[in-house]
């Protein structure tokens, strides 16, 4: 034969075979299984298979002969090896030469069987937890989950899948498989519900299961199946009940199991097929026959059967209505898997081209239905009618999402959920550990206003939300979950932490720098370490410094609390009260004479314990109750002696007792002062003295005495404070002098004296008595209280070549038989404004001295003087101006100036006059107001007011001014006067064009 004629040979034999279920492959050309045979080498093939005939001359045809057969055929035609779908056909083929001397023996597998259907493990279903997903089955594995593209699946390998704590999930799975042949399986799907660990679905699931099993069943007239002997090709014709679909298996080795061996026939009750088999092939062909409803096959017991014969060549074309695929359509995705057929089966979805099928399809749903057109074609090019299914738009069932909470979180304020979106949300909840019950058609629904947890206070309440959302209706056959279900875990915390700890005890007292540390707890600590107990709480992180100070002791208390995150807060942790005090010592009665000076062991006698003070660099001597100072104590280094302490050495407004007894000397003083400085703090010092001396004397250094009592009594010359060159200061303090021959309460000698708010007292007990003596210094006195009744005589307050400020001073002076001068002022400048001086004296008084060219300036002072002999202001050499006073003298000889001068004009002016018999005496007389403000000028009149006029009564000692008295509004505005009157009332006020005259402001 030529070669144009074996082409023309090889093409028939592929046109033949083109329309085919399984085409066939060009034989080659170069290749001879045989000599004289041109086909594909021995082996297994999925697809139809030729052998050509090398030559067709005369005397070369060889011959062949199928095994188990007798006679030999001409191999003068092509042979077709061929096989049914679903079948595996073994084709075992003798040849011998045109000569008979040689023989060759070619075996052929035509394998159209595709494997079972893989197994998804575990079965499908609600899953608690994870699911760990697996294949079983055999060859290649495919795999798509949730609508995902194919992609290879080893059987050796699992996926994992996990659920979030708080909601259902959904898993998909669809899978198909490769045998080494190249059939392909149909296809299996599963679905599974993974839910949280012990939480049950308020829902049933519907995985949407396929039985595709095998039953048995009889032979009926609605059940017949008819093989007809062609020359090739045995005609079958099956009839089947209605509402069923055709299917048969040709000789299958297991046709009461595999399913992979039935084909689907048509999509009516009566089908026609060819089996094809090649010229002369005698082998009996077996065929199971029945029908499928409902994913289970119907199988007679009993095959057909068939010997081929090779009558006459007819031909059975494709049947008129094509075979449905399985369409399993999911949310988002469509299966399309047709069952195995002897015709080809070609396919579009939506517009595109028509295609042959060859493996099952995932096809993505679209916002629209789109149509899937299918038919089917013979191996001669006959086809079927083309059907169409629809195919539904994807579906999302909703996710029931809220606001307002977080699965497992904890709350410290209360909780409002609500739901996102306008979805209509259905929930159950329950309080504590239990399971909310399960969701359903009556449940509660969760509404835009929200649902609200408070709490309880002092607790940590758990809550279970189950919540679902209504979702449409899927499409209809569509697999789908409707319902999605989320389950919310929460709890809100409102149980206050523990009270937090300290590391170690703390001492009540340290002589050093001390530290504080907590233990580890629950929550953040906040910690206020401050000397009153007030101060800010502050983050604690690690251990806190409590230090001391070189100035004194530092008590502080330590409080603290924690807070968790949610904000709640414990109880306070009772507070700690801490001295720290590296600068003191301690005295106490109680104590021992050799004890350390701690709070715990405190000094026996003060004495004591200003020298062991003074040796160890101590600045501070801390006295509580009654103490004793045995001898003079020399003081060479700051340091301040205090009381007002309890039994604890809190502080207390309780002062604490010095008694002084100072062995008798030419001097005998309790402190010395020698280049220190010594302060007395809320103290009370009594002291009985025998000669000269005192409470304190200062060589150098200074004095100053702070809420404490000075009680000087005996003795021949007293003194309460004495310095020279040393600053004295005073405040909120008194001193009471009393049974001696002379008694002094401060001599400030060359240094400043600041005195404040303090009272000196003198009793008739003294005969001699100077309260305040000013020596070459300045000094500033306010809100002194004097009270004096000496049997003799009385300086209140003497300056001598100094500068001296009084204001705001309350001076109560009585008896005496000598004489009395109030304010003196020697070659000094003194200054005395909003003093108030209420004086009953035997003997002669002065009220002011001014001598030696002193510069004298009275200015709001209301002196009310009863003395036989009487004067406001005597003068020597010296300048004065009285402004805006009251002088009340009715005693029977009184002056209201004394002075070897004349005043300067406009330097007294609107006083208050009462009782004088001379208004200027000396230099000038001067008999009658009129007369003396003629000679001043005065820039308001001085006049005369009646007492029972100007004053309303006596109040708390002190006479007051009426409110119809001439002196209201009355004054001059003085600049160098003080901006405040005796009882602290500002004057000059806007309010106030002019201020009133006296010591007091109404």
């Amino acid at each position: 034969m030529t070669v144009s004629r074996l082409l023309s040979a090889y093409a028939v034999a592929f046109l033949a075979a083109a329309f085919s279920h399984a085409e066939p492959s060009v034989p080659s050309l170069s290749y001879e299984p045989m000599q004289g045979v041109f086909g594909p080498p021995v082996g297994t093939y999925a697809e139809a298979q030729v052998l050509v005939p090398a030559s067709f001359a005369p005397g070369s045809v060889a011959q062949y002969r199928f095994a188990g057969q007798e006679s030999w055929i001409s191999f003068d035609r092509p042979l077709y090896l061929n096989a049914f779908a679903g079948e595996e056909r073994r084709y075992t083929l003798e040849f011998q030469s045109s000569d008979r001397t040689s023989h060759t023996i070619l075996s052929y597998l035509i394998d159209m069987r595709a494997p079972e259907p893989p197994i998804l493990i575990p079965p499908p279903g609600d899953i608690e937890g994870s699911l760990s997903l697996g294949v079983e089955g055999a060859g290649d594995l495919f795999i798509s989950i949730d609508g995902s593209p194919f992609e290879p699946f080893p059987a050796s390998r699992k996926i994992l899948f996990t659920v979030e704590e708080d909601a259902t999930r959904i898993v998909s799975a669809t899978v198909y498989a490769v045998d080494a042949a190249g059939n392909i399986s149909r296809s299996s799907s599963a679905r599974w519900r993974l839910h949280p660990l012990s939480l049950t679905p308020s829902y049933p699931f519907t995985p949407g299961l396929a039985r595709n099993s095998i039953a048995l069943t009889e032979k009926t007239p609605e059940l017949t199946a008819e093989l007809v002997d062609l020359a090739g090709s045995a005609r079958l014709t099956i009839k089947v009940p209605e509402g069923t679909t055709p299917c048969v298996a040709v000789n299958s080795p297991e046709p009461f199991k595999a399913t992979a061996s039935y084909v689907e026939l048509s999509g009516t009750t009566v089908a026609t097929c060819l089996i094809p088999f090649p010229w002369g092939y005698e082998t009996e062909i077996a065929v199971h026959y029945g029908y499928i409803r409902d994913d289970v096959r119907y199988i007679v017991p009993e095959p057909a059967r068939l010997s081929p014969s090779f009558p006459a060549d007819e031909a059975a074309g494709a049947p008129p209505t094509p075979v449905a695929p399985m369409i399993r359509i999911e949310e988002s995705t469509a299966y399309i898997d047709w069952p195995a057929s002897p015709w080809t089966i070609l396919f579009s979805i939506g517009s595109e081209e028509f295609s042959a099928y060859q493996q099952p399809i995932r096809c993505e749903l679209r916002s629209t239905p789109v149509t899937l057109r299918y038919y089917m074609l013979d191996r001669i090019g006959s086809r079927s009618a083309t059907a169409s299914v629809e195919l539904p738009p994807w579906y999302t069932a909703i996710v029931p999402l809220v606001n307002g909470v977080e699965n497992g979180k904890t709350y410290g304020a209360p909780v409002l959920i609500a739901p996102q979106g306008v979805a209509k949300l259905r929930y159950e909840v329950i309080e504590g550990n239990a399971i909310a019950p399960l969701v359903g058609s009556s449940s509660p629904v969760l509404g835009q206003e929200g649902l609200r947890f408070e709490g309880k206070a002092g607790e940590i309440v758990r809550y279970h939300l189950r919540v679902i959302a209504e979702s449409p209706a899927p499409p209809k056959n569509m697999i789908a979950a409707t319902i999605q279900e989320r389950f919310i875990s929460f709890s809100v915390d409102r149980q206050p932490p523990p009270v937090p700890a300290t590391t170690q005890g703390i001492h009540s007292f340290s002589s050093s720098d001390s530290t504080v540390s907590f233990k580890p707890q629950q929550g953040s600590i906040f910690v206020s370490i401050s000397e009153n107990g007030q101060g800010p709480f502050i983050p604690y992180s690690s251990p806190m410094s409590i230090n001391g100070s070189d100035e004194g002791r530092k008590r502080y208390v330590i409080r603290a609390y924690s807070e968790d995150e949610f904000g709640n807060r414990s109880k306070e942790m009772p507070a700690i009260d801490i001295l720290i005090d590296r600068s003191s010592l301690y005295t106490d009665a109680s104590g021992r004479p050799e004890a350390s000076g701690s709070p715990d062991d405190p000094i026996q006698f003060l004495d004591d314990a200003i020298e062991a003070a003074q040796a160890t660099g101590k600045r501070f001597v801390y006295v509580r109750g009654e103490v004793a100072l045995r001898r003079t104590v020399v003081i060479s280094k700051p340091l301040t002696i205090a009381g007002g302490f309890d039994e604890e050495w809190n502080d207390s407004a309780v002062s604490a007792s010095i008694f002084i007894k100072v062995p008798p000397s030419s001097s005998s003083w309790a402190f010395v002062v020698d280049g220190g400085s010594i302060s007395l703090i809320a103290v009370a010092l009594s002291m009985n003295g025998e000669g000269a001396g005192g409470i304190a004397f200062s060589r150098s250094g200074s004095i100053s005495v702070h809420r404490s009592t000075l009680a000087l009594s005996g003795g021949i010359d007293m003194t309460a404070l004495k310095s020279a060159g040393s600053s004295i200061t005073v405040d909120s303090s008194s001193m009471n002098l009393s049974n001696s021959v002379t008694a002094h309460g401060i001599e400030s000698n060359g240094a400043p004296l600041k005195l404040d708010n303090s009272t000196i007292h003198c009793d008739s007990t003294v005969k001699l008595f100077d309260a305040i003596r000013i020596s070459d210094a300045d000094a500033f006195i306010t809100g002194l209280r004097l009270e004096a009744t000496p049997s003799q005589a009385l300086s209140a307050i003497n300056s001598v070549r100094s500068t001296v400020y009084v204001e705001s001073a309350a001076f109560f002076i009585a008896g005496g038989a000598s004489s009395c001068r109030i304010f003196t002022a020697s070659a000094s400048s003194l200054t005395v404004s909003s003093v108030y001086i209420e004086a009953t004296w035997k003997g002669s008084t002065e009220a002011f001295n001014a001598l030696n060219g002193s510069t004298l300036r009275v200015a709001h002072v209301t002196a009310l003087i009863d003395a036989p002999r009487a004067v406001f202001v005597s003068s020597t050499g010296s300048n004065f101006e009285i402004f805006n006073s009251i002088a009340s003298f009715p005693g029977s000889t009184s002056a209201f100036i004394r002075s070897d001068t004349l005043p300067i004009s406009g330097t007294v002016s609107a006083n208050s006059l009462w009782g004088f018999s001379r208004y200027l005496d000396g230099r000038l007389s001067v008999t009658t107001l009129a007369e003396l403000n003629q000679l001043m000028k005065p820039a308001k009149p001085n006049f005369s007011e009646d007492p029972a006029r100007m004053f309303s009564g006596s109040i708390k000692g002190l006479f007051r001014l009426s409110k119809l008295s001439a002196c209201l509004d009355g004054g001059n505005t003085v600049e160098w006067a003080s901006r405040f009157d005796l009882l602290g009332t500002q004057r000059n006020t806007p309010e106030d064009r002019f201020p009133d005259i006296g010591a007091e402001e109404l």
